[in-house]
C-alpha cells in the first residue's frame, strides 16, 4: 500500500509537471500578476506550457521506449536518462524562447531558463552518478520563490515553506519506492534550490 501511495505522489509531483505548477502559482500571486489579466489568456498560457514542458517531453520519452532505446518509462537506469534529459532541456529552452518577449511571463520565462540550465547540469551529473530529477525540480520551485523573496522583498514565507514540505514528501516517496538513495535525494534538492535562487537573485 505504501509503495502504491509513494508512486502516486511521484506521479502527481512529476518533474515535468513542476513548470505548470510554478506558472499556476505565479499567476495567482497578486504581486507579480494583475487580476485584470483575462482568464482566457491565463488558460492559453498554461495550456501552451503544459504542452511544451509535459506532453512533448513525455511523448518523446514514450517514443524512445517504443523504439526500445530505453527499457522503462521510469528511467531507472542511469545510462538511459541521457536522451530524455537532453530532450527535456531542448523543450524547456524552447518554452523560454517563446515566452521571453511576453511581459506577463517575464519571471516565468527566467524560471524556464533556470530549468533548462538545471536539466543540462543534471545531464552532466548523470555521467558520474545518479541524482533525483524529482528533487531537482521541487528544489527549483523552492529556489524560485526564495529568489523572488530576496530579490523583490516580497513575503513568500508561506509559499516557500509549502514547497519545502512538498519536497520532503516527494523525497520520502522516492526513497520508499526504492528509486533513490538519500544522498541522491538531498543533492537533487540542493542543486535545484541553489541554482534557481542564484539565477533569480541575479536578474
Amino acid at each position: 500500500m505504501e509503495t502504491k501511495v509513494a508512486r502516486g505522489i511521484t506521479f502527481l509531483i512529476h518533474p515535468l509537471l513542476i513548470p505548470t505548477y510554478v506558472l499556476l502559482v505565479l499567476l495567482n500571486l497578486n504581486v507579480f500578476v494583475s487580476h485584470s489579466v483575462p482568464i482566457t489568456y491565463r488558460l492559453a498560457l498554461t495550456g501552451m506550457v503544459f504542452l511544451t514542458t509535459f506532453v512533448f517531453p513525455l511523448f518523446f520519452t514514450w517514443l524512445l521506449y517504443r523504439l526500445e532505446m530505453i527499457s522503462s518509462l521510469l528511467l531507472i537506469r542511469r545510462e538511459e536518462r541521457i536522451y530524455p534529459i537532453l530532450a527535456i532541456s531542448i523543450f524547456y529552452y524552447a518554452t523560454y524562447y517563446l515566452l521571453k518577449g511576453i511581459h506577463l511571463s517575464t519571471i516565468f520565462s527566467y524560471y524556464m531558463l533556470g530549468a533548462t540550465l538545471l536539466a543540462l547540469l543534471s545531464l552532466v551529473i548523470n555521467f558520474y552518478g545518479k541524482i533525483s530529477l524529482h528533487m531537482v525540480a521541487t528544489g527549483s520551485f523552492t529556489g524560485l520563490l526564495l529568489g523572488l523573496s530576496l530579490n523583490f522583498g516580497v513575503n513568500l514565507n508561506a509559499e516557500i515553506c509549502a514547497t519545502i514540505v512538498v519536497a520532503g514528501i516527494v523525497g520520502y516517496a522516492r526513497l520508499k519506492s526504492g528509486m533513490h538513495k538519500p544522498a541522491e535525494i538531498y543533492s537533487g534538492f540542493a542543486v535545484g534550490a541553489i541554482v534557481m535562487t542564484l539565477l533569480i537573485i541575479l536578474l
